[in-house]
């Protein structure tokens, strides 16, 4: 697969999962919700 192949398969895969309507979307911008995440964003700004 050349370069460009792969970019475009990158490309393209990125677009479907950055859909708003996307369940993967969706969960990830949840994930600060739950408290373990908070704590180590937090833990890792500092």
């Amino acid at each position: 697969m050349s370069e460009e192949q792969k970019m475009a398969v990158i490309q393209r895969e990125f677009d479907r999962l950055y859909d708003p309507s996307h369940p993967v979307r969706n969960r990830l911008e949840e994930l600060d919700s739950v408290k373990v995440v908070r704590t180590i964003r937090e833990t890792l700004k500092r």
